[in-house]
């Protein structure tokens, strides 16, 4: 979130300590008691909500700066749980503690509005090229977005990134079979827009796979806003 020093130094106030997390640790368990908003400060996480067959969904996926959790101030228990993809380090914000901070520092509520309104609208679309879309045509769309947010997060260096999800989690995510995800993307690399190796992401034609996502970032305003901290 995008804050005057006087904000972090509150916020920090506020928090409890750090918490340092490994890849594949689970911050929250589907299920279990929770207490705190978690803000995402370094690394990315993957939130899963696991259906009582087994069978699991990618609800969402997070990078530095975003706001983990936010239902939490609403359900007693988490609904989903939330695993690091990446290393990471995140900052519990308790809910207690979440009243007094926003009513002293409107600027944090300002960003807090902003972080909930942008993962709103990441969810609409995400309903919408589950419903509607291709399967390539959803795949891409999911690699523009997170270019996006990862170069809003300053963690993504031109046009090539840190992409751990493997192809069973983007299934999971997408909708698809491994299979399909798998032949998905030798699609998009014989089309020259993309190339993945070792778990980075690059992409050689930018506007050609905006063309192809049928990519519009304008659902983001809100993040950039709250990652900017514009007014």
């Amino acid at each position: 979130m995008g804050l005057a020093a006087a904000d972090q130094q509150a916020l920090l106030a506020a928090a409890s300590p750090p918490r340092f997390v490994q890849k594949g640790e689970c911050l929250i368990e589907q299920g279990e008691d929770v207490a705190a908003l978690m803000i995402l400060c370094n690394g990315m996480t993957q939130t899963v909500r696991t259906l009582l067959d087994g069978k699991q969904q990618i609800v969402a996926v997070s990078v530095a700066g975003d706001v983990l959790n936010c239902g939490g101030l609403l359900f007693c228990q988490a609904r989903n749980s939330i695993f690091a993809l990446t290393p990471a380090i995140c900052l519990p914000l308790p809910f207690s503690a979440v009243e007094a901070v926003t009513t002293a520092h409107p600027a944090i509520a300002r960003a807090l509005w902003l972080e909930t309104a942008a993962q709103a609208a990441i969810q609409q679309e995400w309903m919408i090229w589950l419903g509607r879309r291709a399967a390539q045509t959803r795949l891409a769309h999911f690699l523009c977005e997170m270019t996006y947010r990862l170069q809003l997060s300053g963690n993504g260096v031109g046009d090539e990134f840190e992409f751990p999800l493997t192809q069973r989690e983007l299934g999971d995510l997408l909708g698809l079979s491994s299979v399909h995800v798998n032949r998905t993307l030798q699609i998009l690399r014989s089309q020259g827009l993309i190339e993945l190796n070792h778990q980075r992401l690059k992409l050689r034609n930018r506007a050609g796979l905006y063309e192809v996502a049928e990519f519009d970032p304008r659902y983001l305003d809100g993040l950039r806003l709250s990652v900017c901290g514009a007014t």
